[in-house]
């Protein structure tokens, strides 16, 4: 399961191997990242390394800044957004999305009301306080996964255990 890139053959559960598949891809970004930072030189080796991994935490922070001085019923609405798109492929930009929220927000209209399927999938009025309440860095790095494409309730979660694993 290490290669990422052969997961279907590597995990023995091939119809399971579209959901770990990204999974394990961003756990090697993530190791290529690290392994940067240790040893710049030695890295170089690793194809997985994203050169614009720091662009992309500077472009979380001002994503972060912008969705969290929305309203909250339009930071749920963002955060609905990106876990229906993140599901179904569909989705806009992440970026966009706030900007929209914000420029509608700013007129004073009201989020959309969710469609059913969406309201099924996620609570995100809690989702938004969830993220909220992780510390700083955590929320930047969430927003940096999720302006990325990644589902926000997956990252909200991994967040959750990240941090009870290294606090207990």
């Amino acid at each position: 399961m290490a290669d990422s890139r052969a997961l279907g053959r590597a995990w023995p559960h091939a119809d399971r191997a579209e959901e770990y598949g990204p999974r394990v891809a961003g756990l090697g970004m993530d190791v290529a990242y690290f392994a940067g930072l240790c040893d710049p030189v030695g890295a170089g080796r690793w194809a997985e390394a994203d050169p614009d991994r720091t662009e992309n935490a500077e472009a979380a922070v001002g994503l972060l800044d912008r969705w969290a001085g929305l309203p909250a019923a339009w930071r749920a609405a963002v955060l609905r957004e990106a876990h229906y798109g993140a599901r179904t492929r569909g989705r806009l930009a992440f970026g966009e999305a706030v900007a929209l929220a914000a420029a509608y927000a700013g007129k004073g209209a009201p989020p959309p009301m969710p469609g059913y399927a969406e309201l099924r999938g996620v609570d995100a009025p809690e989702l938004a306080r969830r993220i909220l309440r992780l510390p700083l860095d955590w929320r930047v790095e969430a927003f940096r996964r999720i302006a990325a494409g990644a589902d926000p309730v997956i990252v909200e979660a991994d967040a959750r255990r990240a941090i009870r694993t290294t606090v207990t």
